[in-house]
C-alpha cells in the first residue's frame, strides 16, 4: 500500500519534457563525420536568451518586443554548450585552430528559458491557468550559423523546442524534472544539424 501511494505521489509531483528537433541518427552521423573537409581556424560561440520572466509577459502582451531584452545564459550552461560544439567539430574534421582556414560564427538564441526561482516568483504567481493541471511551458531554440571561408559565405539557421508538461501545482520545486535532459537532446541535434549542413560545402 505503502509503495502504491508512493508511486501516486511522484506521479501527481513529477513533470514531463519532451525535445522537439529533427533527430539526427547515428548512422547518418557517423557518415557525416567520415566525409572529408576544409577545417576552419575559428569558432566563435555565443548564447543568449530571453528569460522566461520576461519573454511570457509579452507573449501575454505585457510587454512590447522593444521591452524585453536578451541576457547571456550562465556560464556553466555556456561553457558546457561551447565545449560540446568546440569537441563535435574537432571530431568532425570541422576545427583545426593551427591549419585550418576562415571562421564559424554561432549564435544560439533561447526564447523563455526558465529558472527555479523565476518560476515560483512568476509561474505561480502571475498565471492563474496554473490551476487548470496539466500546465505546460515551452522553450524555443534558434541557432544561426554564420560561416566564412575563402570565397564562401555560408547563413543558415536550426529550430528546436522543449516543451514541460506540469502535472502538480508545485512542480517547480520537485527534483524530478527531466528538462535538462530534453535541453541536451535538443542541443547536441542542433549540433548536429549544423555540422551535417557545413559538411555540403
Amino acid at each position: 500500500m505503502r509503495k502504491e501511494i508512493l508511486i501516486i505521489f511522484l506521479f501527481l509531483t513529477s513533470c514531463i519534457s519532451s525535445a522537439k528537433t529533427d533527430i539526427v541518427l547515428r548512422g547518418e552521423l557517423k557518415e557525416v563525420y567520415s566525409k572529408k573537409s576544409q577545417p576552419y581556424k575559428k569558432v566563435l560561440v555565443k548564447w543568449i536568451n530571453y528569460p522566461y520572466k520576461d519573454f511570457h509577459k509579452f507573449n501575454y502582451l505585457e510587454k512590447s518586443s522593444e521591452d524585453i531584452k536578451p541576457v547571456e545564459v550562465d556560464e556553466k550552461s555556456y561553457l558546457k554548450f561551447k565545449s560540446k560544439i568546440i569537441n563535435e567539430f574537432k571530431e568532425s574534421g570541422l576545427y583545426d585552430e593551427e591549419n585550418g582556414s576562415g571562421t564559424v560564427k554561432i549564435l544560439l538564441t533561447s526564447y523563455g528559458r526558465w529558472t527555479t526561482k523565476e518560476l515560483l516568483s512568476t509561474y505561480l504567481v502571475d498565471t492563474a491557468y496554473i490551476f487548470l493541471l496539466p500546465s505546460a511551458l515551452e522553450v524555443n531554440y534558434i541557432i544561426k550559423v554564420k560561416a566564412e571561408k575563402e570565397d564562401k559565405n555560408i547563413n543558415f539557421e536550426k529550430q528546436g523546442q522543449v516543451k514541460t508538461t506540469f502535472f502538480f501545482l508545485f512542480l517547480p520545486v520537485s527534483l524530478f524534472s527531466s528538462f535538462s535532459g530534453s535541453e541536451k537532446t535538443v542541443l547536441d541535434n542542433l549540433i548536429y544539424q549544423t555540422i551535417s549542413e557545413l559538411k555540403k560545402y
